[in-house]
């Protein structure tokens, strides 16, 4: 159920990922491309437009802050709903979490308690946000 909540703020952060993939690709073969003298390009070879290039990565870097936008508002309201949580460990368990996507493990080094604490307080935050978010109580 938590995980289906978040779903579409997590579905965001890997299409970051890939968009920003295929920015830097394409940015590695514009940066390859403009060190390239027209009489170096082999015969027979296929005509490479430089501001095509640049022109598919002026559109790429425009979807991708799009994108990121649209997870930042995402970020924005799930904060919201877990600043429901009183105690400022499980609300920081939460979003560690469900938003940085870190692992029990860093969360219970960053917080400074055992794994197994750790894993307590965020079966204990969950259940409090069902009660107060998903259920709405």
């Amino acid at each position: 159920m938590m995980e289906n909540h978040f779903k579409s703020y997590r579905r965001k952060l890997d299409e970051i990922r890939a968009k920003n993939m295929e920015l830097i690709k394409l940015k590695e073969d514009w940066y390859n491309l403009s060190g390239v003298r027209i009489d170096d390009m082999p015969k027979g070879g296929k005509p490479i437009d430089i501001a095509d290039q640049l022109h598919n990565i002026i559109e790429k870097e425009k979807e991708l802050t799009g994108i990121i936008n649209y997870k930042e508002e995402l970020r924005r309201i799930h904060e919201q709903e877990i600043n429901t949580i009183k105690d400022s460990k499980k609300r920081t368990i939460l979003k560690l979490f469900y938003l940085d996507e870190c692992s029990i493990k860093q969360i219970a080094y960053c917080l400074r308690i055992s794994e197994g604490h750790a894993k307590k307080l965020k079966r204990w935050a969950i259940e409090e946000f069902k009660d107060k978010v998903i259920k709405g109580g």
